[in-house]
């Protein structure tokens, strides 16, 4: 199967599209999300029940949303349950504001109506007259004892502020750390807090607690180890576990539409007619199927679902464009990444990832998994920058990439540098210069086929060619483990940020390389550096100095000049090769619904980008926005 995607713009094994997170307490989250699954509250199938307030339409087409495996058997109403609903996220939650990705400064209010930064805080005003759907009016205390439970979640937004507070009854005020780039903190809180009532949770916000939180995460911001001792955090996680085990019989929202039923199969949302823009919205609501890529496809093959998100390969594209009515979008992705282990020898060697490189067919491996009909899920990069062709767009220019090498596949240059670290040819295989054989193995999560086809790809080459290749095809948890101990030769990685130094850092930053904290404190990962002599900064540690720019550097001239010097390094190093970019499908038929948002000749657009980036916030912004409008 290819990646399941939950409705809520997350990706499984691909970190959530926040731009950062907090590396020093990745392992104390760790501790208070295991200890919530364990004792978590679940709500069973059934009626949801309306949230009261305006009434649900009862006219109108419903449109029928059928995306891969979105809820199991069992979930929660709480969204800090580790089985929480990601369809309460934008449909029936809002957060502050929509990210027009794969821009870092450009957003679209959503609860916020309003937001200024100045003189260190970050000032959010409410939108006046937003209503919970119990008639009760959304107010400064949702905001804030929002924030707080967060902390006890170790959100993100956290290493970027030393207080919260309430200003009045419709603003909250972030007062921001010394230095925090003020384009940064809005990226990390108007983007990713959702709202939640403090009618239901606020009970866990004590004087105390909240006093604790801030403590707390002032003193991980200069001191990770004192933070972790602190009697603060004890209490911090005591609460987080109590506010994740408990059961909550029925969503309360404030967005544009209300759960009146869900069972394992389906959830029923209609629109909420209390939403301060219901007029716009044109569907009556939306009816959500559940199920996993196989029963999908005759669904939407036999005209049945109006829009789906489910990745198609090539056979099952070929029968989709034959089908009258149907359309396809296509926002671009993540990344489809080979890294190499470049601490075990020969890999550690540069002039051997190079060779590889000029082996590695990254086009054939790209239409092996994806084909070559229009629209399919991925596309082949053709330029090693390390970072996806968004991000080129938006921080490097053409003359720069002019400068890089494209490493095009050629087994003579490749042989010339195999040749020159003292490799010889043994008959058709190649010989180290230690006299062994020269063999690797590929290692991947065998539920991603896509990607298993792609590594069988690369692997027949590079045997061809006369290194012997392998893939291991093992379990998610086990590549995970394997990549981040260092055990491996070749990894398969998808790295995801709309941050160019981020995204770096996701391959060459603490994440996967000599980590600092979390589960793999202390494991080299790809055993890349640590130090390094980068174009235009020389010698660093690169996981540290990737760390602290992505938690300093905002939008402009220095990010674009640090996103050159990182693509020098990635082009010249190799210390992995990002081979194909993941193209999100979203399947749509104009048979009964049609003023759908546009799609450019690229197969994407700005609410389509959204989508590919934040699923539940892009389809919900296009509703909210007058797009999908039933046929008469």
């Amino acid at each position: 199967m290819n990646y399941p995607r939950r409705f809520d713009g997350v990706i499984s094994r691909i970190a959530r599209p926040v731009r950062r997170r907090l590396a020093a307490i990745l392992s104390a989250c760790l501790a208070l999300v295991v200890a919530a699954a364990c004792s978590a509250g679940t709500a069973g199938s059934g009626p949801a029940g309306s949230g009261g307030g305006g009434q649900a339409s009862t006219s109108g087409k419903y449109l029928n949303f059928f995306p891969c495996c979105f809820w199991g058997t069992t979930w929660s109403y709480n969204p800090y349950n580790v089985n929480g609903l990601g369809i309460q996220s934008d449909f029936i939650s809002l957060r502050l504001a929509d990210q027009n990705f794969p821009s870092m400064t450009d957003y679209t209010p959503q609860l916020a109506q309003s937001w200024t930064a100045k003189n260190g805080k970050l000032v959010v005003n409410l939108h006046q007259g937003a209503t919970w759907q119990d008639n009760t009016p959304v107010t400064s205390k949702d905001l804030y004892d929002t924030a707080i439970l967060d902390g006890l979640r170790g959100d993100g937004f956290w290493n970027d502020i030393t207080d919260v507070k309430i200003t009045d009854n419709d603003t909250v005020t972030f007062v921001l750390k010394k230095g925090e780039p003020t384009t940064l903190a809005e990226n990390d809180i108007l983007a990713n807090i959702i709202v939640y009532p403090y009618s239901v949770y606020g009970k866990f916000v004590t004087d105390g607690i909240a006093k604790d939180v801030k403590t707390y995460f002032r003193t991980m911001q200069t001191d990770p180890a004192k933070a972790a001792k602190l009697p603060q955090f004890t209490r911090m996680s005591d609460t987080f576990k109590d506010l994740a085990a408990m059961k909550v019989n029925k969503l309360i929202g404030d967005g544009p539409f209300q759960l009146d039923n869900i069972t394992n199969q389906e959830a029923k949302l209609s629109k909420w007619n209390g939403f301060w823009g219901a007029d716009k919205i044109k569907v009556a609501g939306v009816e959500w199927a559940n199920g996993q890529n196989e029963a999908v496809y005759p669904q939407l093959l036999s005209g049945k679902t109006d829009l789906s998100s489910v990745y198609m390969p090539p056979p099952i594209l070929k029968q989709w464009t034959k089908v009258q009515d149907a359309n396809t979008a296509v926002p671009p992705s993540f990344g489809y990444v080979l890294g190499f282990n470049s601490h075990k020898y020969p890999l550690s060697m540069t002039e051997v990832r190079q060779a590889l490189a000029y082996v590695i067919p990254r086009q054939q491996m790209t239409e092996a998994a994806f084909g070559t009909t229009k629209n399919g899920g991925g596309v082949w990069k053709k330029i090693n920058t390390g970072i996806s062709p968004s991000l080129e767009q938006l921080n490097l220019t053409q003359d720069q990439l002019n400068q890089l090498n494209p490493y095009p596949l050629d087994t003579n240059k490749a042989t010339q540098l195999l040749q020159s670290k003292g490799f010889t040819k043994k008959g058709s295989q190649w010989m180290m210069p230690n006299g062994k054989p020269f063999t690797l193995t590929i290692t991947v999560n065998s539920a991603t086929s896509n990607q298993v086809t792609s590594d069988n790809s690369a692997a027949k080459a590079l045997t061809a060619f006369g290194i012997k290749t392998s893939v291991n095809a093992t379990s998610g948890a086990q590549q995970d483990a394997d990549q981040h101990n260092g055990d491996f030769d070749i990894g398969s990685f998808s790295p995801n940020s709309n941050d160019p130094l981020a995204m770096y850092g996701a391959m060459m930053g603490p994440g996967q390389n000599y980590s600092t904290a979390g589960t793999y404190a202390g494991k080299r990962g790809i055993g890349f550096g640590p130090t390094m002599n980068v174009p235009g900064l020389g010698k660093v540690d690169i996981t540290q100095e990737l760390n602290k720019e992505a938690s300093s550097v905002p939008p402009g001239d220095q990010m674009k000049k640090l996103t050159w010097d990182w693509a020098q390094l990635v082009n010249q190093q190799v210390p992995y090769i990002w081979y194909a970019t993941k193209n999100y499908q979203f399947e749509y038929s104009t048979k009964d619904f049609t003023n759908w948002p546009p799609v450019d000749n690229s197969g994407t657009s700005a609410l389509w980008n959204l989508a590919g980036y934040n699923m539940t916030a892009g389809f919900s912004l296009a509703l909210q926005q007058g797009y999908i409008v039933p046929k008469s």
